[in-house]
């Protein structure tokens, strides 16, 4: 695939309170009919020392739908039935048109565990002004890790932005704000944190971050973030749709 077009993004799988997984959907735009290969993955991302990464266990799929007029008018195309170790793929033929990529996770091995904390993290801390001071554990948190903040729902507009995201500098600027309002007690901190699917060591282990490759080769694609949300209807239809229609999954090679 050396000279076909492509494009990446990121996303996160979440586990929320209830035990239901919410994760980024997105629109993917071809221009023109193309050969297709369409790949996701969980995302290896820098960790502390000691820290190990549990989200990569993680099964991950993606199911592609057609955008027939309407956002709500969805048809089933077809899902990442290859797999290379952790990799799930589909290469094919799509036609010019938006597609939804709706990612998917059957939550065996992203659910509610009960472990032992040896002791919780540090977030802040005052300098010899006074003055309050993300700990430098949480300034090293990655980029990757905090894509949930991108839909914050109050105004971003003073943080460091790009493509309508929160930077990684935006985001730690936004919770010492936070952390400064509340006069230096760090709970609001931690509900973030531990929205984001961290726990009080500030290890991950209720999100899995994936990563979404689509290369073309007679166009450019491109992939924009649609939503933030539980797979819904949409989701269920097209796994079931799946089931039905495919066989056993096959060895992706390369």
């Amino acid at each position: 695939f050396q000279e076909w077009q492509s494009a990446q993004t990121k996303g996160c799988f979440y586990l929320e309170e209830d035990g239901e997984i919410i994760s980024h959907k997105y629109r993917l735009y071809l221009p023109q009919r193309s050969a297709v290969c369409v790949t996701i993955k969980p995302c290896r991302i820098p960790q502390a020392e000691g820290k190990s990464c549990h989200w990569l266990s993680v099964d991950t799929a993606l199911f592609i739908l057609k955008e027939n007029g309407t956002q709500e008018n969805l048809q089933f195309v077809t899902f990442t039935e290859l797999q290379n170790k952790e990799m799930f793929g589909w290469r094919g033929e799509l036609g010019a048109g938006v597609y939804w990529l709706l990612p998917f996770t059957t939550g065996c091995r992203l659910r509610k565990v009960k472990t032992q904390i040896p002791g919780e993290a540090k977030l802040l801390w005052r300098n010899e002004d006074g003055e309050l001071a993300l700990t430098k554990e949480f300034r090293c948190l990655q980029r990757e890790q905090i894509l949930k903040c991108c839909f914050y729902s109050f105004e971003t507009e003073s943080f460091e932005m790009k493509k309508n995201e929160l930077t990684r500098q935006g985001f730690l600027d936004l919770n010492l704000m936070e952390a400064n309002d509340q006069d230096g007690d760090p709970w609001d901190l931690w509900v973030t944190l531990l929205s984001l699917g961290y726990n009080k060591a500030l290890e991950m282990t209720e999100a899995c971050p994936f990563v979404i490759d689509v290369c073309a080769e007679r166009c450019k694609p491109r992939i924009k973030v649609a939503a933030l949300e539980a797979g819904g209807s949409k989701l269920s239809r097209a796994v079931c749709t799946a089931a039905l229609l495919e066989g056993e999954p096959q060895a992706l090679r390369g």
